[in-house]
């Protein structure tokens, strides 16, 4: 992972849960079970509560001009 960010999102009961989304190092790739691995990876350092319940690899995320990430562009990415 070269980086990432996570946003809040509703799931199906409209609890509110983290998703992820990454950027792979260039020259790395993740076969079909990337999304899978990381989830595990998650799991076993971080609270369950924080572990991503989606994760969605990206080209590069959106930032301003001083570099900080765009949350509200990811969270209308995400509801599409």
């Amino acid at each position: 992972v070269l980086e990432c960010a996570v946003i809040d999102m509703p799931d199906e009961n409209q609890m509110i849960k983290p998703k992820a989304f990454v950027i792979q190092k260039k020259g790395v790739t993740i076969n079909g079970h990337g999304e899978q691995i990381l989830q595990e990876f998650c799991r076993e350092r971080l609270a369950h509560i924080k572990c991503p319940r989606w994760i969605e690899f990206v080209d590069e995320l959106p930032k301003t001009t001083t570099g900080k990430i765009q949350r509200f562009r990811l969270r209308e990415l995400a509801s599409r």
